[in-house]
């Protein structure tokens, strides 16, 4: 099928699928008789959460939500590539005319000094999204920014989703989060920009090449550029997750248990709360509780992007 393809999904793993799909009693064996590679076949259907694999059976789950979050992953990918082709066209051409709207600093120590000078510099605004420090790996709080929080500075944040994977990061966005600061995560944050009041904006990239990590680091004063950089961030903002004071390592790393995983299977396949309550013996208020918890616990605001989340961390 030339979806599937478009989707990504190799020719085998299509075979794999679309045999199952039309004989659901096929065996392990059946498939390993008429499919070359077929634990490499069986590992891509199962990252992408359309089959289920046990010691003597392979099951297809319900796929209208997984390949809708793949479509969508796709969709936002390619978004991000047009507003990255509009950006790179503008750093271009800022490059060949030498305008006075960008400052291209120097060295690490530069970069981090006006990282740092935004907190005293802000008076309504920032707004940022992160792939962690351009120097090294960890995440830290730039210095002075719980003292612009209490000032009442608003403060609008992407991380990317490492930090779901790690204890004393989770941690230190959940202190942010505490002090005031909105935060939201998104899988693959392609670089550090930092957006004070409309006015400039700090940009940051990290590499790594063979003789070590390289970076880069530019000012971008008012500016069509500027305008640009705050698009960027606004279209990732809308389809970035919430991070809330209540989300837990162990809620995302974990993993869900039976009762949990049979929950989103069944809205995943869209039985109403009321079908749903049937299925488990309890009220309806209960699923909807169950839901919520669900919710809370990927940073979920709706029940779609719960679907999305749960497809993203391998829970269906």
């Amino acid at each position: 099928m030339e979806a599937l393809r478009a989707l990504g999904l190799s020719a085998g793993a299509e075979g794999v699928l679309l045999q199952l799909l039309q004989n659901p009693e096929t065996t392990p064996a059946e498939l390993a008789a008429s499919h070359d590679d077929l634990d490499v076949v069986l590992c891509e259907l199962t990252d992408l959460g359309l089959i289920e694999r046990t010691a003597d059976a392979v099951v297809v789950r319900p796929p209208r939500l997984a390949l809708g979050a793949l479509a969508e992953r796709h969709t936002q990918q390619a978004a991000l590539a047009r507003d990255s082709a509009e950006l790179l066209s503008e750093l271009w051409k800022a490059a060949t005319g030498k305008p006075d709207y960008l400052e291209v600093l120097p060295t690490y120590a530069a970069a981090q000094a006006v990282l740092n000078s935004v907190q005293t510099e802000a008076e309504e605004q920032v707004r940022a999204m992160t792939m962690g420090n351009i120097a090294a790996r960890e995440l830290r709080i730039v210095d002075g920014m719980f003292d612009a929080l209490e000032r009442g500075v608003r403060y609008d944040v992407i991380y990317g989703a490492h930090v779901l994977q790690d204890a004393d990061a989770l941690h230190l966005v959940q202190a942010c989060i505490e002090a005031g600061e909105q935060a939201r995560v998104f899988p693959h944050v392609p670089l550090n920009i930092t957006i004070v009041d409309d006015r400039w904006a700090l940009v940051g990239a990290r590499s790594d090449v063979q003789r070590g990590p390289e970076f880069v680091a530019m000012v971008v004063h008012d500016s069509p550029l500027l305008g640009g950089l705050a698009r960027i961030f606004e279209a990732l903002w809308r389809i970035a997750v919430p991070i809330t004071g209540g989300t837990e390592l162990n809620d995302v790393t974990a993993g869900p248990s039976l009762d949990a995983k049979r929950l989103l299977t069944y809205l995943s396949a869209g039985l109403t709360d009321e079908s749903i309550a049937r299925e488990f013996g309890v009220s309806e208020r209960t699923i909807a509780r169950r839901i919520g918890r669900l919710q809370e616990a990927l940073g979920a605001q709706t029940r779609f992007q719960l679907g999305v989340q749960a497809s993203r961390q391998g829970w269906l």
